[in-house]
Order: C-alpha cells, then structure tokens, then sequence
C-alpha cells in the first residue's frame, strides 16, 4: 500500500468552474453564450462519434448538453531529478480560448474565417492549441515511477482512480451555485507508446509481427495477413475491421468514464492518435532519414570528382547543403548540429535510417529536400525518386494546415488534408518499393506510416457536406510542452517530498500565470 498525493479531477474542475470557468467554457463566462457553444458542439460531435454515452444520457435527460464540457486526459513521461522517469497525467480541456479572438483565415480553396461572433456556427470554435500551455492542462498528478518501484501498478491504480473520479464529474455532474455542469471525457490524446502502456493493449504497434502476422493496430486489424498494414491505397482492406473487437483482453483503468462498452470494439476509440508523434516526431523522421542517405548514395552531394564518396564525407557535405539552405532562408534548427551515421541511426549500410531532432526540425527538413528534390528534378527528369519525394514532402507539409484551421473542418479543407496525408503515405510506400528493388534499406515500413493512414481514411467517412472534426484537436505538441514545464519544476524541488512539492510549486505557478493572463486579455 502506498499513500501518494494528487489532485482529484472534481476539486480541480470546481475550482476552475468557480473561479475562472473561462477556461473550460472557450473563453467564454457562464450564460447563454457558453451555452450556444456547448450546444453547437455536441450537435456536430454527434456525427464524429454518435456513440458516445453522453448523448444516451441526454436522452435519458440525465445530463444537458448546453451544459455538458469536453475534455480530454493526457498522459506522458518525463524527466526528474537524477533522469528518473516522471509519469505526468492532466485535464486537457477540448475548447480553445481563443473563440472571441482576431479571426483566423483559411485560405484552402475558399476563403473561410473562424470567428466568435456567432456561437452558434461551428467556425466559432477554436483549438486549444496556443498561450501558455498551464492554460490548457490542469494537473491532477506527476511522480516518479523508479521511487516506488515495489509498487509497480501504482500508475494504473491512480489512471483508476481519476476515472472514478470523472465518472462522478460526469454522471453526477459538478455544482456552481445555481447551475449543474456535467464534464464529458472525449478520449486521451497521446503517443503510442502511453497508450500501449497505459491502455492494457494487446494490440499496438509493439506486437508488429517481424516473421508472422500480428494485429498492431488498436482500432482496426491491420497487421493481419489478409488486412497488411502497410496498405496505403484509396480504399485499403483494413477498414473493413475498425472498431470490431476490443484491443484488450481485460478492458484498461479507463473503463469506469462514461465513453462506450469497454466490451466492444468501439472503445478503441478512446486513444486517440495524435498527428504530433504520428507525423513530425514519427514517420517524418523515416523519411527523412532515408531521404538524406538516398540523395548521398545518388551522388546528389558530390560537387566535384575529388570529393570521397563514403557515406560519413556525403553526409558532411549534405549538412553543409542544409546549413547554407537555412542560412539563405534565415532560419536555425533546433536540435540537430550536423548528419552522420549516428545522427541517422545509421550503425551499418543494413539499418534502416532515421533522423532525430524537434518537430519544427522535421519541418524545416522537409522544405529543404523539396528544394532539393525540385532542383535536381529539372536536372534528371527521367528519375522517379526526385518526383516522389517531391510528392512526399508536399503533401507533408500540406498536411501541416491542420494547424491553420479551427476545430471543425469545411469539406474543402477536408479533402485538401485528405489528399495530402494519401500523397504523402503513397508516395513513401512507392520510394519503399524502389529501395527494396534495389537492395538498399531504407524507408521502413513501419506501424506509424499506418497510423497516419487513418486521418485521411476516417476524414473521408464523413458525409461531403458535413464539417469534420479536425485532427489537429487531438495534437500533443502543446502537451508535450506542459510536460516538461512540469518536468522542470520537478527538479527545483527536493527529491525526499518530490510528489507534494511539484503539486504545491505547480498550483502556485499556475495561478500566476492566470493571473498574467487575465491582466493582459480582461483589462
């Protein structure tokens, strides 16, 4: 037994009701206008996920939309004192901020603005995606896993523990003098890894079979013989399977939250997957790897016939390409100094390679290798690979304007990030089949070219005239950012009362930064 401190997810969401309901309500204050919000959210939410069970509750007049919030949970680790592991679990409210804010253009195919001015529409509503990120997750507890390491489920104990807690949030709803609030969870956003842990999952990306096939998916049964993940076309077989069986033998920690059957197949639904790992800090980086060693073994970094042709010289002389790209476009990369074998996980010329680095590194990357990719195209016009990273990097980067967009989704911008993630999938898989057919290793046919699958697969369930909710509400690079705020204040604090001293640092640095905030937007 084991007696640890954290914050119950009911006394954190009265606070916030009582005191600054602003942040779960949008920005918005408690009235008609937070209601209109509300109301116009679950009407379109019902077409992304109409089985959730809060809207049986509202048929059974147990709870009431216009005062039903979306929230969701998130969960990752960090880093201590001593680089101990910090397992890091928060509230993530699901509305932005930002709704009465300067509109926000999108220029797809259409011009469409998202504004606040009517509550009713759904290009009112933001993503909850900007400010301080102690703005947008509310911890409920942070400890390190090593310190109690003869306690081994103290992690799905306390995930259980907050999932009683929301079912209470949820189902008897939370009092704020004369008005009920009920709180919905929508599901936890995160990287794969979290999930698989902390899910109980038996289908995950750890399971990908390397001689066999193995099911590494938890909504659908990619993996299979007859359903191979790596099906990257318009209409693949996998989708015939989404969500039907469960991805557990015993359902998870999370099964007490009012979501679905934890029995079924659609509870899978509950991970949800997040663009940030799955694309930028996920298959980005096998593509890029191998991107960088292709154009070296094709001699794209050989300037002159004295020059070595060793993979360790042209790696050199492609970061200095890269470096004077950046220097001509006034730009620096964030974590990456230099390419090398190491630097591309490059052991041998039999290892598949990848490249590390930020997010924004994987950005400023992929704008380089279309530089490339146009410019030695017009020079070789009769090479296919030139054609197919240029395809590549543009659609993923096309497929970065989930970011520019608000939480729903016209059907234009909708079939513009369809067609970009399908262009970026298709074209990996084809650059994969080249490589393969000229015995070399590179890009790896991996579970997250998979899982970027999904975005354009199950955008394009939606019916054409309906708004879609956008991927972008499921991103975690903000997350990922609370995360080592969190982790930092950890090693400030000392390390015998680590869990109720991070509690105690992290309640009185977010007060001051409401506090901040408020000044600067309210007065």
């Amino acid at each position: 037994m084991v007696r640890l401190a954290y914050l119950r997810p009911t006394d954190i969401l009265r606070y916030l009701l009582t005191n600054e309901p602003w942040l779960l309500l949008g920005g918005l204050k408690p009235g008609r206008e937070a209601q209109k919000l509300l109301s116009t959210f679950w009407q379109l939410y019902r077409n992304e996920h109409g089985s959730h069970e809060v809207f049986q509750m509202a048929r059974d007049n147990k709870v009431q939309l216009d005062h039903t919030i979306p929230v969701f949970i998130h969960g990752d680790g960090g880093r201590t004192q001593k680089k101990t592991p910090l397992e890091v679990v928060s509230i993530r409210p699901a509305l932005g901020i930002d709704t009465e804010q300067a509109p926000l253009k999108c220029t797809c195919n259409e011009s469409v603005v998202y504004h606040g001015a009517n509550k009713q529409d759904a290009m009112s509503m933001r993503l909850n995606q900007k400010n301080n990120s102690y703005l947008t997750h509310f911890l409920v507890f942070a400890f390190p896993s090593k310190k109690f390491k003869t306690t081994p489920g103290l992690l799905q104990s306390l995930l259980e523990a907050t999932s009683v807690d929301l079912k209470t949030a949820c189902c008897d709803g939370i009092s704020v003098g004369d008005t009920l609030f009920h709180i919905a969870v929508l599901g936890m956003p995160g990287d794969m890894e979290y999930h698989a842990k902390t899910g109980v999952l038996n289908r995950s990306y750890q399971n990908v079979g390397h001689k066999n096939f193995i099911p590494c998916c938890h909504e659908c049964k990619a993996g299979e013989l007859a359903y191979p993940f790596e099906e990257v076309s318009s209409n693949p077989t996998w989708t015939e399977t989404l969500y039907a069986t469960p991805p557990w033998r015993v359902p998870p920690p999370f099964k007490h939250i009012p979501f679905e059957d934890w029995n079924t197949g659609g509870a899978g639904r509950f991970f949800k997957k997040d663009p940030f790992h799955i694309f930028r800090l996920g298959i980005a980086r096998n593509f890029i790897g191998s991107t960088i060693v292709l154009f070296c073994l094709e001699g794209v970094f050989d300037f002159d016939d004295s020059d070595s042709l060793g993979i360790d010289a042209r790696l050199g002389r492609a970061w200095s390409s890269f470096a004077l790209w950046c220097d001509t476009h006034h730009v620096t990369p964030g974590a990456i100094r230099s390419f090398s074998k190491e630097k591309m996980h490059l052991p041998t010329m039999g290892s598949f390679p990848w490249c590390g680095g930020k997010g924004s590194d994987s950005i400023l990357l992929l704008k380089w290798l279309r530089f490339l990719a146009v410019l030695h195209g017009r020079e070789h016009p009769e090479m296919a690979i030139f054609r197919l990273v240029l395809k590549a990097c543009d659609g993923g980067l096309a497929f970065q304007c989930i970011h520019a967009h608000g939480m729903w989704l016209m059907p234009t911008c909708r079939t513009k990030i369809i067609r970009a993630a399908k262009d970026f999938d298709q074209s990996y898989a084809r650059l994969a089949y080249i490589a393969f057919t000229n015995q070399r290793q590179l890009y790896a046919m991996v579970p997250k070219l998979h899982a970027l699958d999904h975005f354009p697969v199950q955008l394009g369930l939606q019916e054409y005239d309906d708004y879609s909710l956008n991927p972008a509400v499921y991103d975690c690079s903000m997350s990922e950012d609370f995360i080592g705020k969190v982790s930092k204040q950890s090693r400030r604090v000392s390390f015998v009362n680590v869990v109720e001293n991070t509690l105690l640092a992290y309640k009185v640095k977010t007060k001051f930064v409401i506090k901040r905030f408020k000044k600067k937007r309210f007065q």
